[in-house]
């Protein structure tokens, strides 16, 4: 395990670096606009589906890979941008962050009270023009009880990452649905790391290290994933 988290990290970074010399290779579909309002707009244009999916997708401020995706997973039993079978049309976010040239965004198809199935969408942002970029499928409740937690994911620590992100703080790269996420963790005095021993160490010491295999537990803010505790797997 631990050399394949290496691997996907080592690879992460390459895709990043490669995404960012080439970046004109791929069709812009930015637009103009709050990155919070373009998001809810897609969604609420998927999910009403006027005109059908080509409709839907011609004109939607989505990266050109992730429209491929769309298109292939459509008629999928969890639908791929709700995150589950829906026949509910009411659209609830929650921001994850906001920065100049990115946002991360919950996004949760519902009706009533909130249901398992929601997506961590990302926006890439350029020259005022806004397009999502990646859509990853979670399950569990965003709006937890307490005690509980909305983010929990195993895969590698890394902080030395190219921008957008910031180097000052961990991030955890994980695997979900086929799709790479990237998420900034953010430490209170009330995280615990456990080792392998299962012992609880501080977070500050050197405990964390570049690739390391963990599961973290937490729970999404604005400012990425706040740790109530990283496992050492």
């Amino acid at each position: 395990m631990k050399k394949i988290v290496i691997g996907v990290v080592a690879v992460v970074v390459i895709v990043i670096a490669i995404m960012q010399l080439r970046g004109g290779e791929e069709k812009w579909n930015g637009v103009a606009g709050e990155p919070i309002d373009i998001a809810i707009e897609f969604y609420t244009n998927w999910v009403e589906r006027v005109g059908g999916l080509d409709e839907v997708l011609k004109e939607a401020p989505v990266a050109e890979s992730l429209k491929d995706m769309l298109k292939e997973n459509a008629s999928a039993e969890v639908d791929p941008v709700a995150c589950r079978a829906f026949d509910e049309t009411q659209v609830r976010t929650r921001a994850v962050f906001e920065r100049e040239d990115t946002a991360q965004y919950i996004m949760q198809v519902t009706k009533g009270d909130l249901t398992e199935g929601y997506a961590i969408v990302d926006l890439s942002g350029k020259n005022g023009e806004w397009q999502i970029k990646n859509i990853t499928c979670a399950y569990g409740d965003v709006a937890p009880e307490k005690g509980e937690f909305n983010f929990s994911q195993e895969g590698g620590l890394l902080k030395n990452v190219p921008a957008p992100y910031d180097a000052n703080f961990w991030h955890l790269v994980y695997e979900s649905e086929g799709q790479i996420g990237v998420v900034p963790l953010r430490f209170t005095e009330a995280s615990a790391c456990i080792t392998l021993d299962g012992d609880t160490v501080s977070c500050n010491g050197d405990f964390l290290i570049e690739a390391m295999d963990v599961h973290v537990y937490g729970n999404l803010s604005e400012e990425g994933a706040e740790v109530a505790k990283i496992e050492a797997k």
